[in-house]
């Protein structure tokens, strides 16, 4: 028993979610400070090629692709440094000190006069990402209780989507400097918030200190009775090779958590490599399946659509349809299962993807009059945001969160963080030249979305088993199996 519930701190037995929210609440405002990084690329280029744009840019199609790409291309650099932190510092501080380079790169940004000082603020900025990305799904996947957890990461996922949304709302009014202003506030905000949030009971096992370990479930569960959690999460590290008990009762580790044992372990134990390969799959479906793309240039594609609508209403009705997405599959994500949302939409995605390929095709390397099927394809795009971001965006950081063991998941998620960084930077560098500088159209990138969606979704099916309602114990054993 911990030294607060020594002091009869936690006087319910049944126990109070209280922290468990309260972490929501905090992580729900660093997930909003990501969604504000992904929502401001679209506007910002539409600003930055008008004439009247406070900066100005010579090289259009390489300065702006690279802009869209900045974000990536830090993002890719962050998991090595991730792999460094987490296990050394912590799940909590870790969190922390990703928010740092992201309140410099809004800071460069407000005092920026040049393109490439931009380029440099996105760079940074993914680089905070990337941690961040890095930290939460094993800070969430080890803190928040089997029977909220889905749950309670739909609604982080809901805060990104919402600091999206901001952007594409709020942006194009405020003009590049406020909103960095307005976004650097709301970064610092999640600094101080996140202060007061506890560290996770598996990173403090994992180096030793029970007793803190416990005070720590304790508050979580906001109860004093929590030894079967508390030999859950010894059995959890237990089967991954970290013997937790010594011959005296103490508490200590009999494999040192080297790098080598770190990557033998990932490689050599069955369930550690299938998990590896679900998640690069993920990220593969997640960053080709032409939503960042869609992110990034929406106002170009909305556009050059043809549709007759307002782009600032398009790109608004966007960012909201994907916050409505977000509380949709926290209603559902807990009844249907992970592994049916996935599926089912990567089915869909593809099928929604190949009419909007088609369409560009039609308008733009055929004579075929498509205006009358305009507004038919911006509602195909609207169906795909919809379909995409609950099965192939939300539901997928969910599952990683979920399989991998805490002693892999730090390592694992760095290699899937530079493989899903490395195709997000492919994915959108690439989409704009070949769109517009190589005088392909939308329709080819379009096209190979969709057969990338289907391809990487069969592999998955094939793959990943159900995890949902599953401790992280039973998810291992069903790996391994």
């Amino acid at each position: 028993m911990g030294k607060d519930a020594e002091r009869g701190k936690y006087a319910s037995p049944e126990g109070s979610r209280t922290w468990e929210y309260l972490i929501t609440f905090s992580c729900g405002i660093g997930l909003s400070c990501i969604g504000n990084l992904q929502g401001w690329s679209s506007p910002t280029i539409t600003e930055l090629k008008s004439p009247n744009s406070r900066i100005q840019i010579t090289n259009p199609a390489s300065q702006l692709s690279w802009l869209a790409a900045a974000l990536s291309t830090g993002h890719m650099a962050a998991p090595i440094f991730s792999l460094l932190l987490i296990d050394r510092i912590g799940r909590k501080n870790s969190f922390l000190l990703s928010a740092a380079p992201l309140v410099l790169s809004w800071a460069l940004i407000v005092g920026a006069e040049h393109i490439n000082v931009l380029i440099a603020a996105r760079v940074l900025a993914g680089f905070s990402m990337g941690l961040m990305m890095c930290v939460y799904p094993v800070y969430f996947g080890e803190i928040f209780s089997t029977e909220l957890r889905g749950f309670l990461m739909c609604i982080t996922i809901a805060a990104y989507n919402f600091g999206v949304l901001a952007m594409f709302a709020v942006a194009p009014y405020l003009g590049i400097r406020t909103t960095g202003i307005v976004c650097m506030t709301i970064a610092v905000t999640f600094l101080i918030t996140f202060w007061f949030m506890p560290e996770s009971p598996y990173f403090l096992m994992m180096v030793g200190k029970t007793d803190q370990a416990e005070s720590a479930l304790e508050k979580l569960r906001g109860k004093t009775d929590v030894s079967d959690e508390l030999e859950l999460v010894k059995a959890t590290l237990r089967e991954k090779g970290k013997s937790l008990l010594g011959s005296n009762g103490a508490e200590k580790n009999e494999m040192e958590p080297g790098m080598l044992n770190t990557l033998k372990r990932l490689f050599t134990i069955r369930g550690n490599l299938k998990a590896l390969i679900i998640t690069m799959l993920i990220a593969l479906l997640s960053h080709f399946c032409g939503f960042g793309s869609l992110m990034a240039y929406c106002h170009v594609i909305f556009t050059d659509m043809n549709a007759g609508i307002d782009v600032q209403i398009t790109t608004i009705f966007f960012s909201l349809l994907q916050l409505i997405a977000s509380v949709v599959g926290t209603i559902f994500v807990e009844k249907a299962g992970r592994r049916t949302f996935i599926l089912g939409a990567g089915v869909l995605a593809g099928f929604l993807l190949t009419i909007v390929a088609g369409y560009f095709f039609l308008m733009e390397h055929t004579t075929v009059d498509v205006s009358a099927f305009a507004l038919f394809a911006v509602f195909v795009i609207y169906n795909f945001i919809f379909v995409a971001h609950i099965g192939i965006l939300m539901v997928p950081g969910i599952i990683v969160s979920e399989i991998f063991s805490s002693d892999i998941k730090v390592l694992a998620s760095c290699i899937g963080g530079i493989f899903g960084s490395a195709v997000g930077v492919v994915s959108t560098k690439y989409y704009f030249l070949m769109a517009k500088s190589w005088g392909f159209g939308h329709s080819v990138p379009f096209f190979i979305y969709a057969i990338v969606t289907w391809l990487s979704t069969a592999c998955i099916g094939y793959l990943l088993p159900e995890t949902k309602g599953k401790t992280l114990y039973e998810i291992q054993k069903i790996l391994n199996a």
